[in-house]
């Protein structure tokens, strides 16, 4: 039998957008994006910061990897039209307590990864464009081969110029010379036939796939986009990247339910060093 009573359950920081203006808000702030354990573990809210600060009592971008608990009803989550949480209400909200190491799964005990070290990413870059996949030659002639998608230059160029203009506002960037995890979250626009038609037309139809799976390759959208990257003197080289976190290829209608997806082509990219700078050995 269902409990109608709010119950107390688990939400978890997952990461933070510190120049956001949300529906509920007047004012650019910054907001986090919050997964509720007993809702859906799969889905994420993006919602106010402001009172998960004042709980814990640190700066937006020391709550990533926090958990908090509030009062719930946990029979009735937003529903999958909600695009965000932004007029989410947290009632009771406390700081969950450390979990003692013996108590987490085997796997996750002993030393704590040294990557938890950095929760925010050096470098966070939204770029907006059609991503060009690279790899795929044709042969024009002459013994040339050139790009078969007319797609990677603008892309690259977009790429570069945006992150370009992301690191100089990071006071005294250099580029990375250590190992590197990247985060690259590409952003398709669902074909119009995946809606419905009349009162439905801007529903997703059921049978429609629920993640891009036709071309461009994934490989090839990050090849391209890595290589932007190096010519932006984010990354010394390729060979740097060591680790892909939430890499991959979503469809824009889950922008505000999935981190990093826009509402518009193209891709979130992140970039978190994995080594401890020499200033801190």
């Amino acid at each position: 039998m269902p409990n109608d009573k709010p119950l107390k359950t688990v939400i978890t920081v997952l990461d933070v957008e510190p120049n956001t203006r949300l529906g509920c808000c007047d004012v650019d702030g910054p907001a986090v994006w919050v997964k509720v354990t007993a809702w859906t573990p799969r889905r994420a809210f993006l919602t106010d910061a402001l009172p998960f600060m004042e709980v814990s009592g640190k700066a937006a971008e020391d709550l990533p990897g926090l958990r908090f608990f509030a009062d719930l009803d946990v029979n009735n989550p937003p529903s999958n039209d909600d695009t965000s949480g932004e007029h989410l209400a947290w009632p009771e909200l406390g700081l969950c307590p450390p979990v003692p190491r013996e108590w987490l799964p085997e796997g996750e005990q002993g030393p704590a990864p040294f990557r938890l070290t950095y929760p925010k990413p050096a470098l966070t870059v939204a770029v907006l464009g059609d991503p060009g996949p690279q790899g795929s030659k044709t042969h024009v002639g002459g013994g040339r081969m050139v790009e078969s998608s007319a797609k990677v230059r603008p892309w690259r160029d977009t790429v570069a110029w945006t992150a370009i203009r992301a690191r100089n506002q990071v006071r005294g960037w250099q580029p990375l010379t250590g190992a590197v995890a990247l985060g690259l979250t590409f952003t398709v626009v669902r074909p119009k036939s995946h809606y419905g038609s009349g009162r439905n037309v801007n529903r997703v139809r059921p049978s429609a796939p629920s993640r891009p799976t036709s071309t461009p390759d994934l490989d090839k959208l990050i090849r391209s986009t890595q290589d932007a990257l190096k010519t932006a003197r984010v990354l010394r080289d390729d060979s740097l990247v060591v680790e892909y976190r939430d890499t991959g290829k979503w469809y824009d209608t889950d922008h505000g339910q999935v981190p990093g997806v826009l509402d518009a082509a193209g891709c979130t990219i992140r970039v978190w060093p994995l080594e401890r700078p020499e200033a801190e050995q």
